[in-house]
């Protein structure tokens, strides 16, 4: 009777938790990131330019509206980069492709998603005969800030550009339809 007993208490409840367990963790979390949809974003950034030598650097700063479209859902985007910015004592701009790949979504299970790690590559002309290219990584936290930092090179020019960069996400959010709330 002990026995019998000791097994109710004991064993029988273990069984049932890893059986729901199990099938809890069968379950796949969806990705939330990158999907099909129009995104814009509004980047304020800053850096230097310089070409690794003895001369200074210069101070590079300014503001850039990137917007993009998910051309391959939970992958890649597509846009343009359009920058406003300021160096060697000048005002300037600059206009330019950029795709961006995701690298690893940010699960907070079984929540969702808390952002994405990304990595961007872009190709600008500038007005002061800059030709850039690089790229960025990225972090997109909640899919409305974004963290990053550059690097492009000026291959008309001969310099490096090193810059961070603060995002916002300026385009509205698509309302999600939930089965439930029908």
């Amino acid at each position: 009777m002990k026995v019998k007993n000791i097994y109710m208490r004991t064993i029988a409840p273990l069984l049932l938790l890893i059986i729901f367990s199990r099938q809890l963790s069968a379950q796949t979390v969806q990705d939330t990131e990158f999907p099909k949809e129009f995104i814009m974003h509004l980047k304020l950034h800053n850096g230097m330019v310089t070409n690794f030598n003895n001369r200074p650097d210069l101070y590079t700063g300014g503001l850039q509206l990137v917007p993009q479209y998910t051309v391959v859902k939970n992958l890649m985007r597509a846009g343009i980069i359009m920058d406003g910015y300021y160096t060697g004592k000048k005002i300037s701009a600059a206009v330019g492709p950029t795709v961006t790949f995701k690298l690893k979504t940010l699960n907070t299970a079984p929540f969702g998603s808390a952002g994405n790690i990304n990595i961007s590559f872009d190709h600008l002309w500038g007005t002061n005969k800059e030709q850039l290219v690089g790229g960025s990584i990225n972090a997109d936290i909640g899919n409305k800030l974004l963290l990053g930092l550059s690097i492009h090179r000026d291959y008309n020019l001969n310099t490096w550009w090193l810059q961070n960069t603060l995002g916002l996400r300026i385009s509205k959010l698509k309302k999600k339809t939930e089965i439930y709330n029908q």
